[in-house]
């Protein structure tokens, strides 16, 4: 299969980011391949999250109650890899670094890196 353009590896992130801010799950899973792996890592530790099903817990259960958004303000894109990073920022100035690897249009990897704020 052919390789996604920078451009088309933008347009998913940006999306995949909305639909989460808008905690629409359902629209969220489509973008989520059926074994993704999502790793949080933060001071000491770090947790990794297998398969759809589980990611979608794991997310529901991090914004259960909460109406925190985020903006994203920086990304680089390594297309041949399918590779996209992006810096994100809440509305408390928490920030993080996130790595994505995607598969077929997909979200297959994750690494979530919680960097705190500035």
């Amino acid at each position: 299969m052919e390789a996604a353009s920078s451009r088309e590896l933008e347009r998913l992130l940006r999306q995949f980011f909305a639909v989460e801010n808008a905690r629409d799950w359902r629209t969220y899973a489509g973008f989520l391949h059926p074994q993704v792996e999502w790793s949080l890592i933060d001071v000491g530790r770090e947790r990794r999250v297998v398969g759809r099903e589980a990611y979608l817990q794991a997310i529901r259960s991090a914004y259960d109650g909460a109406a925190t958004k985020f903006r994203c303000v920086e990304t680089m894109v390594d297309h041949r890899r399918g590779r996209i990073a992006a810096v994100l920022v809440d509305e408390l100035g928490e920030r993080s670094l996130e790595v994505f690897d995607v598969e077929d249009g997909l979200i297959r990897r994750e690494w979530e890196f919680f960097l705190g704020r500035p």
